[in-house]
């Protein structure tokens, strides 16, 4: 029965096809080319229209489509975060009591830590980058979370609040810092008069403005935390008065935050430097100028002594050979320095043996060292005793240094800097003395060793030539006899 129905069926199928073909063929030959190729492009247009219409349509619902779909993912997000959270606790639930022990001991752990640690280095960090006028104004809330951390019945919820509580406030300056802020506070002028006025900050830059509006400078720090004022030029102080009536203009800047300023105020004249050594720079000033005096005196002594040339011990030796013993002592006595006396005593001692000369010559050579190594010994004494001078000037002042800070303290650096460099100056002053004196000294030594030298080569020369000559005395005597 069902292959006779499908068999009826398809031959139903075939004869409908049939007919369609045959109606086709004879509409078609029917109708002309002009009729179809109209009616294509009305369906054509129609077509067209109907898709303009649709992409519309789907412009139209994008957006809230996307929306949707923007949605739809956050509600997934939210939904996998909750199935993530049920399932830790799902996990917790079935942990062990020791396991949840360990969890608990990791947790406090981290706590500690960061109650402990973190929250004090912030409260240093933040303590130390307060501003001079910012410290009375945030002064006191650090003082009562100090207090708080102290006490021991204070919980840790109490200090994690108080510590968040403080971050807030750092956050809160920050943004005023970055927008400028204007609070009340007292500073004090350049005279060191206490003033009430109100304080403009932007970022690191601070000014002070008095009640009056007639004081007004930028705020440096005092080795005493209290904000001091610099004085600055008019324009400036304009400027400033000008921002604090309307709160709208230009602020002077100063891109080294106050430390070209400083700089230029260590410059300081001679006097003031030789004043801040104390008492020990006077002895030193005073070997210092003696020192310079007798090198200046020893210099221009020795530069005047003019050594004789060797060819006049030969022009005295020849002398000598020929029986003119007055002509001879005259050149000897004619030369300059000290070889004048040395020459003379060995002319006059020329009839004497040769070993006699020589110690008549030798010993003048001794009495002419003193003289010119006098006052040698002072530059070489002082170029000794300056630097152990400056030594005792700086243990000094190292020592009333050292009693300043049993009296206020060691908190502030700036006090024991400032003593230690001015304890220095008579170390430096000590050693300023002393390198150019040892120069002096070596170099005035040479010159006079020099002299000497010199002076002894003459005496060899001038005992050689009458050992020359009363070998040739003898020599002639031989022939003759």
């Amino acid at each position: 029965m069902r292959a006779l129905q499908r068999f009826s069926a398809i031959h139903l199928v075939q004869r409908i096809c049939c007919g369609v073909s045959f109606c086709l063929m004879t509409f078609g030959w029917t109708q002309s080319i002009e009729q179809l190729t109209e009616r294509q492009q009305n369906r054509l247009e129609e077509a067209t229209e109907r898709l303009k219409v649709l992409r519309l349509e789907i412009r139209d619902q994008q957006i809230p489509m996307g929306k949707k779909l923007s949605d739809l993912r956050y509600e997934s997000d939210s939904k996998e975060r909750l199935l993530k959270e049920r399932q830790r606790l799902r996990d917790r639930s079935s942990l062990s009591l020791e396991q949840l022990e360990s969890q608990v001991a990791a947790g406090k752990k981290e706590l500690d830590y960061i109650a402990g640690n973190l929250f004090n280095e912030f409260e240093s960090s933040f303590k130390a980058a307060l501003s001079p006028g910012e410290i009375t104004t945030f002064g006191e809330d650090l003082r009562q979370l100090d207090l708080l951390f102290e006490r021991d019945d204070t919980t840790e919820a109490e200090k994690i609040s108080a510590s968040m509580e403080q971050i807030a406030d750092s956050l809160d300056r920050i943004d005023g810092l970055l927008a400028g802020k204007r609070y009340p506070g007292s500073a004090l002028d350049p005279e060191g008069k206490q003033l009430a006025g109100s304080f403009i900050q932007v970022g690191p830059l601070l000014y002070f403005i008095s009640e009056s509006k007639g004081t007004v400078g930028w705020v440096e720090e005092t080795r005493t935390l209290k904000p001091k004022m610099r004085s600055i030029g008019s324009s400036e102080v304009k400027a400033i008065q000008n921002l604090s009536e309307t709160g709208i203009g230009l602020l002077p800047v100063d891109p080294t935050l106050g430390d070209a300023v400083a700089f230029a105020e260590t410059k300081e004249s001679w006097q003031e430097h030789f004043k801040k050594g104390g008492v020990w720079v006077i002895p030193i000033i005073g070997f210092a100028i003696l020192s310079m005096v007798v090198a200046i005196y020893k210099s221009i002594q020795v530069s005047l002594i003019r050594q004789p040339q060797p060819r006049v011990v030969h022009e005295i030796i020849e002398k000598l050979g020929a029986n003119d013993s007055k002509g001879a002592l005259s050149l000897a006595a004619s030369q300059s320095g000290p070889a004048a006396q040395m020459l003379t005593e060995g002319v006059k001692n020329a009839g004497e043996s040769v070993e006699l000369v020589e110690e008549v010559m030798f010993e003048s050579i001794l009495g002419a060292q003193p003289k010119l190594e006098r006052f040698l010994n002072v530059i070489a004494v002082t170029a000794a005793t300056a630097p152990l001078l400056g030594l005792l000037g700086t243990v000094t002042g190292i020592i009333k240094t050292f009693k300043l800070m049993e009296i206020f303290g060691a908190g502030d650096p700036k006090p024991l800097i400032s003593g230690i460099s001015e304890a220095l100056i008579t170390t430096e002053m000590g050693l300023v003395l002393a390198i150019p004196a040892l120069i002096a000294h070596a170099l005035l030594s040479r010159r006079v060793a020099g002299i000497l030298a010199q002076m002894e080569k003459l005496s060899i020369a001038f005992v050689n030539g009458l050992s020359r000559r009363d070998v040739g005395f003898k020599a002639a005597e031989n022939s003759t006899d």
